[in-house]
């Protein structure tokens, strides 16, 4: 049996070799159609037209502020609640399509609880076999024995809730929802209860462990690094809408709306003016890229519909800077965080932008800068919409004049994000 402690989980090579090697002990699949929800006496739904797809053995984590109804979609997967409208399969089979209902403990779902609901009174042994009443004795204690190994909790088999840290404990309860082997595993914000340093840990502890065991899995959180590190695609959701779900990396650096971009990490948008094909800003000019996007969908500019004003998006490790006497921005505050040093740059067009830099880079306000984008990808908004991305960036306004054919870096076999 592989434990989580047989391989450096930092390694995503050696991980995948192991995992490849564990054979997938319950798979499943969540569809929303459509779902909606609005509680008595509130003025507006709780979830509005949700449709999901989840892949049989694939993590996706519900990202949202409070109150955004990814709680409330939760619940109504494991059947808390009940759907105004649409329909939810797991598993593939219907659960609630508003002609029939199947109850929470019927729906093969598996649920870790914010503050993990262990029996005070069980030990690790009897908290993880609790949910197996149907099996034999001996059966039992062999299903209880391979997740306390998977789980690394062998040497605590005997231990209560009380004499476990908060990590330990949330293993428990990850072992006792995994017991069961349920078609899917609903998971609300397992790791609010911890400290940063243990949190940080137990990120990759929980996601390894749902990758060896093969469990589709939902995770809901408002914690944005936390769902970029368990999930294999997370789902923005804001004000009961499922706004964009893709890949992490995409989420960040190509949100599909403003109000995604203004939610999904800190970034800054630098007005632009189009002309043809490019987009002059402060810091140079961009080609913009009609004929793809990194997400497989078109998003061409269209010139006659008025986007002859855009903004791209930069987050602060997007840009670099350098003093430059001729420089035309300036640097406004420094924010010391140890490893790095986050800078407030006043650009001419009236923006502050943000650029993160290594600590060694020690530039006081009032420097003056140049600045440099070292994407070669970053999406132009037109409106609240994504309508475009850009190819590559050129050299600042101050060095090369305008619209010049050399400020024109033109990758044209740029297809990813770099």
């Amino acid at each position: 049996m592989v434990t989580l402690t047989n391989f450096d989980t930092r390694h995503s090579s050696q991980r995948d070799s192991v995992l490849d090697s564990v054979p997938v002990t319950t798979q499943g699949s969540i569809v929303l159609t459509g779902i909606s929800k609005r509680y008595p006496g509130s003025q507006r739904p709780a979830v509005t037209d949700v449709d999901l797809r989840v892949a049989p053995g694939e993590i996706v984590a519900l990202l949202g502020p409070s109150g955004c109804g990814k709680t409330t979609t939760l619940r109504l997967i494991a059947g808390f609640e009940r759907t105004d409208s649409g329909s939810i399969e797991i598993g593939g089979a219907s659960v609630d399509d508003g002609r029939s209902w199947v109850a929470p403990e019927k729906r093969g779902v598996g649920m870790v609880f914010q503050d993990y609901a262990l029996f005070p009174h069980l030990t690790v042994t009897q908290n993880i076999g609790f949910g197996l009443p149907k099996l034999s004795r001996r059966d039992r204690d062999t299903r209880v024995r391979e997740l306390m190994e998977i789980a690394g909790l062998a040497e605590l088999a005997q231990r209560y809730p009380h004499q476990l840290s908060g990590g330990q404990q949330q293993r428990v309860a990850l072992a006792r929802a995994l017991a069961p082997r349920p078609h899917v595993l609903l998971l609300d914000e397992p790791f609010s209860n911890l400290d940063t340093e243990l949190r940080l840990q137990m990120r990759t502890e929980v996601r390894d462990l749902l990758k060896l065991t093969g469990t589709t899995a939902i995770l809901v959180t408002h914690d944005q690094q936390e769902a970029m590190t368990v999930s294999d695609r997370m789902a923005v959701m804001l004000n009961g809408r499922i706004e964009q779900i893709d890949a992490p990396e995409v989420v960040y650096h190509f949100p599909a709306t403003r109000a995604v971009a203004n939610f999904v990490g800190q970034g800054t948008f630098v007005p632009a003016t189009v002309a043809g094909s490019l987009a002059e800003t402060d810091i140079g000019a961009f080609r913009l890229d009609d004929s793809e996007s990194v997400d497989g969908e078109v998003c061409p500019i269209d010139p006659s519909a008025g986007h002859r004003q855009v903004d791209l998006l930069l987050r602060p490790r997007d840009v670099t800077i350098e003093a430059d006497p001729v420089g035309i921005a300036v640097v406004e505050s420094r924010t010391f965080h140890g490893a790095e040093i986050t800078y407030r740059i006043q650009l001419p067009c009236g923006v502050q932008l943000q650029s993160s830099q290594p600590s060694h880079v020690d530039l006081p306000p009032g420097t003056t800068v140049t600045v440099r984008c070292n994407r070669a990808r970053l999406a132009a908004y037109g409106g609240d919409a994504r309508v475009a991305l850009t190819r590559a960036a050129s050299p600042p306004t101050s060095v090369i004049p305008p619209f010049a054919p050399s400020r024109i870096h033109d990758i044209a076999n740029v297809t990813a994000a770099t």
